[in-house]
This record gives structure tokens, sequence and C-alpha cells, in this order.
């Protein structure tokens, strides 16, 4: 009988910690939206931070592959960057403005500023508009190219 008791005490306190967390993570959702309305970002601060984790994550990808063989990424394929391994990103500059390719295309020059070194690339921001549950979403697909004929 006391077995049974126990079981069931365990049971509920398992049931209400289950539940206190799902309020919490809620919680945090709805922060998480109101911290995204106010936000003041320029458009080429915006891309700026958008370029940077897309960069700092090639480079992480890149070491990932060197020090470890077991994952098979490819950074080989899209070689624009001649950074060595282990490389951190400083900073970016964009040497040119913005130049519209298309409706959903923007080509921009930039300068990637590493730890030992800089390099110059050419990035693509491709924007498209898609709608999921009636709410109208603003996505952006960030590309790189070698910028061929650019001195470093």
């Amino acid at each position: 009988m006391k077995r049974l008791i126990y079981i069931i005490v365990l049971l509920f306190s398992l049931g209400c910690a289950n539940n206190t967390s799902k309020s919490m993570e809620m919680d945090a959702a709805e922060s998480f939206e109101k911290v995204e309305v106010q936000s003041d970002l320029s458009e080429d601060d915006a891309y700026t931070l958008i370029i940077t984790q897309k960069l700092q994550e090639y480079l992480d990808k890149k070491t990932l592959a060197k020090t470890n063989p077991d994952f098979t990424i490819d950074t080989n394929k899209n070689e624009f960057l001649s950074a060595k391994e282990g490389a951190q990103l400083k900073h970016i500059n964009f040497i040119t403005p913005f130049e519209t390719v298309s409706d959903s295309v923007k080509k921009v020059t930039t300068q990637v500023v590493l730890e030992h070194q800089t390099d110059t690339i050419i990035t693509l921001i491709k924007t498209s508009i898609i709608t999921i549950d009636n709410k109208v979403f603003k996505t952006h697909k960030i590309e790189f190219e070698k910028a061929e004929g650019v001195q470093n």
C-alpha cells in the first residue's frame, strides 16, 4: 500500500513540474516577440548582423570539418574565403552600396576582417515573402561568392 501511495505522489509531483515549465516557455516566447517588435535596427545594421552570423557559421563549420573527420561538411565546394583553420571573424564592412539585381536579390561587396587577414567577397541577399497561418513573414537567404579581380 505504501508503494502505491509513493508512486501516486511521485506521478503527481512530476505532472505539476511539467505544467510550470510549459508556462515558463510561453512567457519566454511572448517576451521574445515584444523585443522583436521594439527593435529599431536600420536595414544596413540588420544585414550586417545576418551576414556576420552566416560568415561565423561558415568558419565554425570549416574548423569542425578539419578537427573532426567524422563530420561530412563539404565546405570546399563553396570556397569563397582564404581563411586559415580556426580563424575568428572580427567584423565586416560594406565596400559598395547595395545593388538591386532583381526584385528579390540584392548584391553588395563585403570586406571581411578576420584576426590576421582581410578578404573581399560578394554577398547576395535573397528576400522572399511567405505566408503561414495568414501571417506574412519576410525571409532572407544569404549566399557568398568569391570576389574576382578585387584586391584583398
